[in-house]
């Protein structure tokens, strides 16, 4: 499962409680919780969201993966000079908000000049392939975007899980 990072403060702490009694008590489930950071996994952007994993068997657990170095920055995917080597984190809404705007998300300077993020940058921040293809409007592909885990990130925890599974 993956949430925004914040879902142990959510209700007060009753909803991630609510969450590991069902998964860990009531189906049985192994239950781990991880907060993960797209930039630890090779793409500039900081988008940290929580990552619940568990296994049928009780008893089986993963390790947290390393981290990966970045393999491109900002500066990469902007065509130009960008004083952040990470991004923001790519959201649903609010596009357009500009450099100034304190909910920025979206924008950037590239050598003097604001920049706004098209989809196929926003892609690439969040490790889709260049050539994968939303077959939806630009806005429609940006909220999916924002939507989306960052793919490198799932990627390494699934090589965890598929190795954990591999001792059965």
């Amino acid at each position: 499962m993956e949430n925004v990072r914040n879902l142990d403060s959510h209700d007060g702490g009753r909803t991630i409680k609510t969450i590991q009694s069902v998964l860990g008590g009531d189906l049985g489930y192994s239950f781990q919780k991880f907060i993960v950071n797209a930039a630890d996994h090779g793409v500039p952007q900081n988008r940290k969201r929580m990552f619940i994993i568990g296994f049928r068997d009780p008893s089986v657990f993963i390790d947290k993966p390393p981290p990966a170095p970045l393999q491109f920055d900002m500066s990469d995917i902007l065509g130009g000079p960008v004083d952040k080597r990470i991004g923001h984190t790519l959201r649903v809404g609010g596009r357009r908000s500009g450099v100034a705007d304190r909910r920025n998300w979206d924008s950037y300077l590239v050598e003097g000049v604001e920049k706004t993020l098209t989809p196929f940058q926003a892609k690439l921040m969040q490790g889709f392939p260049p050539d994968f293809a939303f077959p939806v409007s630009n806005n429609e592909a940006m909220k999916q975007l924002g939507n989306s885990v960052a793919v490198p990130a799932v990627e390494a925890y699934g090589r965890q899980i598929r190795a954990a599974l591999g001792s059965f």
